[in-house]
Formats: C-alpha cells, structure tokens, sequence
C-alpha cells in the first residue's frame, strides 16, 4: 500500500433537488467510492415499486431486443462520433424512467405489430405451398373441372397429412371395408397428399375414418382448377405476392433495427445505468429542511480536484467536510446518535473538514474506525499486477494492513518451481503463457490473462529449479532430436553449500532443503506481521508476538538441524534448549510486562488473563509450527512425484527402440502425449498445492484479507448521455401565493366562459 492509495472521506451536504446532478457529476469522475449505508438492505425493500418498474423496463427490453434478434456484441461493433450519442433530458430518476419505458413500449409495439402480420403471411404461405404441391399431385391424374362436374354419384376430395398416418390411411380405404379409388404421393419426408372418390351416399361413413388421420382438405378452388386444368400461373403469382408481402414486412424489421440500434444500445446502457444509480440514490442520508447528506472516499491526491469541481458546480448550494483516512492510526468520526444538521460553511473555510480524529470516552458518542470501511486501492507495477487476482482469492487487503502482493510475486513461481522444476516443462509453460495473452488479450475480464501471466512467471521459476534438479524433459541433459547441447552440471546454492542435482537420488538434502524454504516462508509471514504492527503504532506488540514466534521458529530449526533429536545434547553446554525455550518463555511473560509498562492497546486486559492467552497462545504456536513446516514436505514430495513420472515416460518411449521409422514415430508420441499428461494433471496438482501453502501457511500468519475493494461509481456513457434539469427552488410560502394565482385565474376563467354562453346561447 502506497501513500498514493490513501484515500480521503467526503461527506456532502446538499439540497435533495440536486441529488440528481450531484450523482450525475461524481459518476463523470469515475473517482468516487460511494460510502454504504448499512442499513441499505431495508430501505431497497420498502423501495418495491421502483425496483419492480426497473425489473419491468429490464424484461420489456430483454424481450423487444430478442424479437429484434439484438445481442451485446451488435452494440460492441457500432461505430459512431461521441456527438452522436443519444441525450435524454428528464427531470428526474422517475422521469427518466417513463421516457425510456415510453420509448421501449413505442418499438415494442411496432415491432409486435410487424411480427403479428409476418406470422399471418407464414402461416398463408405455408398453406399456399401445401396447395401448390398438392396440385402438382393431382395433375399428374390430368384433373380439370370438367371431369369433376361428370362425377354424380361419385365425390372426390384430396387431403394432405402427416406420412406418420400412411398405414393408418391405407387400411381405413382397403376397398373391401369401403369402397373407393385412393392415390397418394409423397410432398416431402413429413407429408403426404392423397385423394379418395367415393359413392356420395358413403359422405357419412367417409367422415367418420377421416377422424382417425387428422387429415387437412386441399380445397378444389374455381381460381385453381379450370375447365381445362390447373391453374399454376395464378398460384405462382399468389406465392410471389405473399413472399413480397413477407419481406416487405421483414425489410421494415431489419430497417427498425438497424436505424435504433444506436437507440436500442443506450436505451440499455441507460437501463444498466439506473440499476447503479438506483443504489447509489439510496446511500443519501435524509436530513431536516429537503436537505440530504452523501459520504464517499476519494483518493487523497484527487481530493484538491475533485473539491474543487464540487464548488464549482454546486456554488453556495453544498457544503463540504473531507477528513484524512490515516493508515498508522484509528480514525473515527463523533457521531450523535441523532444526527446534527450542520450549516453551511463560510466560503472560507468550504475546503477545510470539521471532522475530528481525537478519540472519545463519551459514551453517548459512537466511535467507529473509518479505516474498516475505506476501500483499498492496490497498486502494483505491470510485473507484479497479475498476482493480484491470487492476493483477492483469499481477500482484498485491508486498508491498514501491507498487500501481499509482491512477496506473493516472488514466493509463488519459486515454490511451484520446487515441485514443477524442469527447464523443458518450465519453457512450455512460459510459451503457453504467451500464447494465452495474446488469444484472450481483447477479453474484458482481467483474470484470465492475469493466470496466463502467472503461469508464465511459474515458467520461469520451474526454469530456475530445473537447472538446479539438473532435468530438461525428464533427461539431464539438454538433448533435442538425438543432438546432445550441454550437459546439466551440479549447480551449489551458495547461501546453504547445497546441491539439489537430480532430487531421486538426493533425497535427503531436497527433503531438509524443503524444510528449510518452509521456515523462510512461514517467518517472512511473521515480518510482514510485524511491519503490519509497526505500521499501526502497535510496536511492542510488533516486538513481543511477531518477533519472538521468529526466534521460536528459527531457534528450532537450528536445535534440530544441528544437534538431531538427541535431547542429551541439548541439555549439554552450550544449551541449545535455550533456542526455542527462552523465546516460548518470554511469549507467556512479555504481554504482562507490556500492562505493567501501560502499553495503551492492553490496558482493558488482566494481567491473570494476559498470562493464560499468553501460555495457551505458546502452545497453540508451537503445535502450529509443527503441523506448518511439515505442510513444505509436500514440495519434496511432488518434485519427487513429477521426476518419477517423467523417468516412467522415457521408460515407456524406450520400449520402442529400433531402426525403423515407424518405432521412432511411437517413441516420439509416447513421449508427446506423456510430457502433456504430466504439464496438465500435475500441473493443475502443483498449482493447486502452491496455492494451498500461501493460503494456510502464509497468509494466515499476517493476512486478515478484510478489505473493501475501491469500485468507483460510474454510470457508463458510451451510447447516451443524460442530463438532469433543474427547477428552480421554490419555499412554502411562494409555492402557495403560486397557488392562490392559479385560483383566482380559473376564477375567473370561468365567470368569463358564464358571460360567453349566456350572451351566445340564452
């Protein structure tokens, strides 16, 4: 945390008839943190109506863009000058809200108009194709009007039906059941079309075996059947008129739609934008005459800037208090339980806080540290950025407390590297990087490139143990196509004299090298708690708990390093019991001494009290510290495991040896598929593992990971703009002589309109 990232607390006090445009001026900043009052989720329920007209607007909106066959990335595609976007000037949020409903419901209906016609037309159009087929059926039996006018006793009828019915049709017209002449042909997969003539003294029986197929008449039309055949012109020229008619009417979509598509894109990022706004209007606080109070958390080197383009706009109409949010001390605000309006301030004091830092024994006042609810800015540089989105998997950074993030850069990749280590692996985990920043560079979420730049510093670091194992794709030497480059030499870690070249047979040195990375890591957890304390002026707690679980810890791990389990030795001079004993002692004793001294954070504690957290604090410590540096075992076993698995793939590609082409075709793709097995399954394991070890073994030492995370208000302007008129202000007394005018107008309206009838009519 940074002193850029400071933040600084606004708290604005306003006429409600400007809420509106002061909403409107913080979202243009796009620097604003909008302060959440905690009892919000109460007021957003008894707001129902509003909510509900919002939730209608949403799927009025849905629905007209879903006939319109409108989706996110049509907008994403429009190209137009910012001069184009469109302007909605309202009153207020609920004008602004019968405008937009206004506009949707206009092309709602339009387009429901449209779709109603084009659905009547379809359905003529389908019923006209089935017609047209079906006459190309019966032409095949020359039928014309003629024949049909020497049928007297007999009747024929033509039907179309579902070819699912044939077998039915044919045994309900078996000749010998009902006597009849039926022909049928196939319209497609689906349907049929037949015909059946029969006595017409049969109509009754014939009727009752069409309900068994649900068959649908073809009718025999004087338009389509002339004396001399079928008219095929005349019902080509019907299905040309209703395909025009069609899309007629589907060209008047497609205009619609692409006329108001810069419309319909800010008609929805309006719609988006009053959900924002809807929330951020609740977080005002009433106060007494129409006046209403906004707090909110700038960054402390925007607070001049933004102060100052509030009076600017605003004028005498706000008054301004601002208070530094300090990061080494409490901060808090006096607050009466019934709030104080304060007037305004004197221009000349405007840009200065009335707010207060000194703390309070009062009990009618409430104290709260305003560092809680302050947002936190992390500010990272380009390298160590991607690293933020771990740090926020376990919790955004609380504004007093140091963000994790840079140690997290370092520590990540090296311990991945321990249990991933290779040089080959570790380059195609760098080139898979690459290529997934590049491919998904464009996407609007920054996770998933920031893993794609964690994977590739994980690269790096499974390089850099990989010289140190001595493996290159499972091989100690850097070998590609038969051709040997360089041999992996034993590489000496100059801080520890050791060396870890090929980790199966060096089991023992990885396993206490292992042991060792984890100390280092658990008591970097503990510094950084320690700086944590510094910063919060909690020194002797920095000093007594932080310091001496190092000591703990470090002193431990040369008693056992150096001197084994023998507990003899360690009772012999020079004592080396003493390493981890003294500072468990002085863990118990040392929060007393901090009462007896009036240190100011544990003067409400009893020193009996203070003894017994102290001791059960020593061994729960101690018990942790054991179950901890045994969790870094886990890089010794999952090295071992990645090794082991490399030395089953190259014995497996062996398998196939031989001159022949074909054996070195099998080799080289047991050897393909068996690195890609390992990179991606225990991959995923390691990655996991590492995350597991800064979760669990590192940040639970110092992280408490309780952050806000700074979202500045902003109501998105791509496609629209919004302006808020305002009325003029007027007192109770003026807006009653206004009425008593309008009385006393209509007053006399109407004894003028009484002489105008009387004198016209009586």
């Amino acid at each position: 945390m940074t002193k850029k990232s400071s933040m600084e607390l606004f708290k604005v006090n306003i006429n409600h008839n400007y809420k509106d445009l002061l909403l409107q001026h913080l979202s243009q900043l796009n620097l604003v943190h909008i302060k959440t009052k905690p009892e919000i989720s109460d007021i957003i329920k008894k707001d129902k109506v509003l909510f509900d007209r919002i939730k209608k607007l949403s799927q009025n909106l849905e629905t007209l863009f879903k006939n319109l066959n409108i989706t996110e990335s049509d907008f994403q595609k429009l190209i137009f000058e910012k001069e184009e976007r469109k302007a909605f000037e309202a009153k207020d949020i609920d004008d602004l809200l019968n405008q937009i409903l206004s506009e949707i419901n206009f092309y709602s209906n339009r387009v429901n108009e449209l779709k109603k016609y084009m659905i009547t037309i379809k359905v003529e159009l389908d019923k006209i194709n089935l017609i047209h087929g079906s006459y190309i059926f019966l032409e095949k039996y020359e039928l014309t009007r003629d024949k049909l006018s020497k049928f007297n006793r007999l009747e024929f009828k033509a039907f179309t039906t579902f070819s699912k019915n044939l077998e039915n049709i044919e045994n309900l017209f078996e000749f010998s059941h009902f006597p009849n002449f039926f022909q049928y042909d196939f319209l497609s997969d689906e349907r049929i079309a037949f015909f059946v003539i029969y006595p017409k003294e049969q109509e009754e029986a014939f009727r009752e075996r069409l309900r068994f197929i649900h068959a649908e008449e073809i009718p025999i039309l004087k338009k389509y059947l002339l004396s001399n055949g079928i008219n095929f012109p005349r019902i080509a020229d019907e299905i040309k008129f209703i395909v025009t008619s069609l899309n007629k009417y589907q060209k008047e979509l497609e205009r619609l739609r692409d006329d108001n598509i810069l419309l319909f894109a800010a008609t929805n990022e309006i719609t988006q934008n009053i959900e924002e706004y809807d929330w951020a209007s609740h977080q005002f606080e009433e106060l007494s005459l129409n006046r209403l109070s906004l707090s909110f958390y700038v960054p402390q080197e925007k607070k001049q800037e933004i102060q100052k383009g509030l009076i600017e706009k605003f004028q005498d109409q706000i008054t301004i208090e601002s208070i530094a949010i300090t990061k080494n001390k409490s901060v808090s605000l006096k607050e009466d339980k019934n709030h104080i309006h304060s007037g305004k301030l004197p221009d000349s004091k405007r840009k200065d806080s009335s707010l207060k830092e000194e703390p309070t024994n009062n009990n009618k006042e409430i104290k709260k540290d305003l560092r809680s609810t302050a947002p936190t800015i992390m500010k990272n540089n380009f390298f160590v950025r991607p690293f933020e989105t771990i740090t926020k998997m376990y919790g955004v950074p609380a504004y007093s407390e140091i963000d994790p993030t840079p140690f997290l850069a370092i520590t990540f990749p090296l311990l991945f590297g321990l249990m991933f280590g290779d040089i080959g692996h570790g380059i195609i985990l760098i080139i898979s990087g690459l290529i997934g920043v590049f491919v998904f560079r464009n996407k609007k979420s920054t996770d998933f490139i920031n893993f794609c730049w964690i994977i590739l510093y994980c690269g790096i670091g499974s390089i850099l143990v990989g010289i140190l194992y001595g493996e290159f794709f499972g091989m100690h030497n850097i070998e590609l196509f038969g051709m040997v480059f360089l041999h992996l030499e034993p590489v000496t870690i100059p801080i520890f004299n050791i060396t870890l070249h090929n980790p199966l047979n060096n089991i023992m040195v990885v396993f206490k090298f292992a042991i060792l990375i984890g100390v280092i890591h658990i008591n970097l957890g503990w510094f950084i708690q320690f700086l944590n304390y510094w910063k919060q002026h909690r020194k002797y707690l920095g000093f007594t708990d932080s310091l001496i679980k190092i000591w703990l810890l470090t002193g431990g791990t040369i008693l056992i390093f150096t001197f084994g389990f023998d507990i003899y030795r360690w009772m012999e001079p020079p004592y080396p019991i003493l390493l981890p004993l003294l500072p468990g002692i002085l863990l118990i004793l040392l929060k007393p001494f901090g009462k007896l001294f009036h240190v100011s954070y544990l003067k409400e504690e009893t020193i009996g009290g203070l003894i017994g957290e102290g001791t059960m604090e020593s061994f729960e410590t101690l018990l942790s510290i054991m179950s901890n540096v045994a969790s870094y075992i886990r890089l010794l076993a999952l090295a071992l495991a990645h090794i082991s698995l490399m030395v089953a793939i190259i014995s497996m590609g062996n398998l196939f040896q031989g001159d022949g082409i074909i054996n070195e075709i099998i080799n080289i793709i047991v050897l393909i598929f068996g690195n890609m097995f390992v990179i991606l399954l225990e991959g995923l394991l390691v990655f996991i593992n590492t995350i597991r070890l800064h979760f669990y073994e590192f940040f639970f030492k110092f992280y408490q990971g309780t952050g806000v995370t700074y979202i500045p208000f902003y109501l998105d302007d791509k496609y629209s703009i919004i302006s808020f008129k305002l009325y003029a202000i007027k007192d109770v007394i003026s807006e009653e002589i206004d009425k008593e005018i309008e009385s006393k107008k209509a007053h006399e309206d109407i004894i003028k309109a009484e002489k105008y009838i009387s004198k016209k009519y009586l």
